[in-house]
């Protein structure tokens, strides 16, 4: 009865806005307080923290660094419970060198989350892609993200939702969609056009660019919810 009732008790946590995953600030089994973040997000340029509802335990985390998950999606299934505080233990510190945060921080050497987001990035970038873009220069063409550089003022360019992929999960693995479809084909966001002629408030620019290195340039799910909300 005793398992039942345990059970009966875990509740699911959802994300609290629709956008990427970029730190994950628990471990399964692990010991929490009332307000301790569990999960980090990033939506339009912002970090939304998932934090304890209270005191309990996490018994599953249904998320990974890079995803993209929609508003209200689980991504820790969590058990509240009494902890007793010596039980419980703390978010890593990001200032930290180590996720325990035992150690100094080290310019040199990020600390794993960040590290994990930093490789997600890279992942979205023209030369995680060596063989697509060495295509598209041989039919005389500039790749998306050359194209948004070409027109924008040097270092404007703030984007919106690199970190979405295609929606073929049930056909495809996740590491192959972030591979192979970044940006779910559609590089997009803001920035400025003649700033210095013009000044920056009024060079200040969205723009967007159909990637056709990506699926032939589909237009899928995630690609249409960004051109969606940035327009």
């Amino acid at each position: 009865m005793g398992s039942s009732r345990s059970h009966e008790a875990i509740r699911p946590l959802g994300s609290p806005v629709h956008g990427a995953v970029i730190g994950i600030e628990v471990v399964v089994g692990q010991a929490v307080a009332a307000g301790q973040l569990l999960v980090l997000l990033e939506a339009m340029k912002m970090e939304v923290p998932l934090e304890a509802p209270g005191a309990g335990v996490v018994r599953a985390l249904r998320a990974a660094i890079g995803d993209v998950v929609t508003e209200g999606q689980g991504l820790i299934d969590f058990e509240p419970r009494a902890v007793a505080a010596d039980a419980v233990s703390p978010t890593a510190d990001p200032r930290a060198g180590t996720e325990g945060g035992a150690h100094a921080a080290s310019p040199a050497t990020p600390r794993p989350s960040l590290q994990a987001v930093i490789d997600r990035r890279a992942l979205t970038l023209d030369a995680a892609r060596p063989e697509a873009m060495a295509r598209r220069h041989a039919a005389g063409r500039l790749s998306a993200r050359e194209c948004v550089s070409a027109l924008l003022d040097p270092g404007s360019f703030t984007e919106y939702g690199a970190f979405a992929v295609a929606a073929q999960r049930s056909r495809r693995s996740l590491d192959d969609l972030q591979r192979q479809t970044p940006a779910d084909g559609l590089v997009c966001g803001t920035g400025s056009v003649g700033a210095a002629r013009f000044g920056t408030p009024r060079a200040q620019v969205a723009v967007l660019a159909y990637d056709y290195s990506v699926l032939a340039g589909t237009q899928g799910v995630f690609n249409h919810r960004k051109s969606d909300r940035l327009l």
